[in-house]
């Protein structure tokens, strides 16, 4: 009985590799799916059936391992140019630098620019955590650097989806979807997620030294420029939007994180934060928790010229620790 659960998952786990490969439709991946159990079913006394699903596994991780990462596909407009950063004398500019006004979830001026920062200027640290549909375990997290009144300025390790193109676990295990470093405004990248996708956001202040946030950013910024001629994939576990914020972060702090829960439910990264003691505030993280959000406040200045000024002298954590 062991055995026959076990060829029926992997011929599943086939199936799913079958459809993500090679483009092939639910309905018709549910067939293959169901064809090939009647078969089993029928002719499962002999041995040669028994080994069709572990040979097509074989080729499929055989398949899996030819597939690479590419710069040249037809990309969401929100991704489609990787940015360029140039670090001189502690003077950065960013080229294909964010800062779209979203009208909609997907509706934007496509507004990329090139924007210009002193990291003598750098002054704060931020980690923004953002749960999927409320959950307590998934989320998307993001770094924001406060250059004084240059502003803040958001990197967000994201998918890079093509049009027609969904996120998913599977897709990402797969070897999908391209990584990509969004270095953005915030806002822009705080707009879109609270007012077109309705999520809550949580910022917190990190506690950090100058040198560390100078060492992080130029990290960062590497790592982007990198991507313009060694494409990477997102990986669900290895190299998702925290787990590869966390590796930079552990190439320059001597405590290291790793890959722990928080990590791996980085709804929970506000948490992990608290307990390194690098969370820049003298309230019990319950509390501070609660006074995190600031979806409210993107919302409330969404429109407003001076909004990072503003967002920041009114979020709750920030003012009061």
């Amino acid at each position: 009985m062991i055995k026959h659960a076990a060829l029926i998952l992997v011929w599943g786990i086939n199936i799913v590799m079958l459809r993500y490969f090679f483009d092939i439709s639910e309905k018709l991946s549910l067939f293959i799916f169901i064809a090939g159990l009647m078969v089993w079913a029928r002719y499962r006394s002999r041995a040669f059936i028994k080994t069709v699903p572990l040979l097509m596994l074989v080729f499929m991780l055989i398949y899996l391992s030819t597939i690479q990462a590419s710069n040249d596909r037809v990309w969401l407009d929100e991704v489609s140019k990787l940015p360029s950063i140039q670090v001189e004398n502690n003077q950065v500019t960013i080229e294909n630098f964010r800062d779209f006004t979203w009208q909609g979830i997907d509706d934007s001026n496509l507004n990329w620019v090139n924007r210009t920062f002193d990291l003598n200027k750098l002054q704060r640290l931020y980690l923004y955590v953002v749960p999927f549909h409320d959950s307590q375990y998934m989320a998307h997290t993001m770094l924001g650097f406060d250059f004084k009144d240059e502003g803040t300025l958001i990197v967000s390790v994201e998918t890079r989806k093509e049009k027609g193109e969904d996120y998913s676990l599977i897709a990402g295990a797969l070897r999908q979807l391209e990584l990509i470093y969004v270095f953005g405004s915030e806002q822009d990248l705080l707009t879109l997620r609270a007012m077109h996708r309705g999520a809550k956001i949580h910022l917190y202040p990190i506690k950090a030294e100058t040198e560390f946030m100078v060492t992080l950013f130029k990290d960062l910024a590497q790592s982007a420029n990198d991507l313009q001629l060694k494409p990477r994939f997102y990986r669900t576990l290895r190299d998702n939007c925290t787990t590869t914020l966390v590796k930079h972060i552990d190439r320059h702090y001597e405590k290291k994180i790793g890959l722990r829960i928080e990590t791996i439910f980085p709804a929970k990264a506000g948490e992990l934060l608290y307990e390194f003691d690098r969370m820049d505030t003298q309230l019990h993280y319950t509390q501070a928790h609660e006074v995190s959000r600031i979806d409210h406040l993107v919302k409330q200045y969404a429109n407003e010229k001076n909004f990072s000024f503003l967002l920041h002298e009114n979020a709750s954590l920030i003012s009061d620790d």
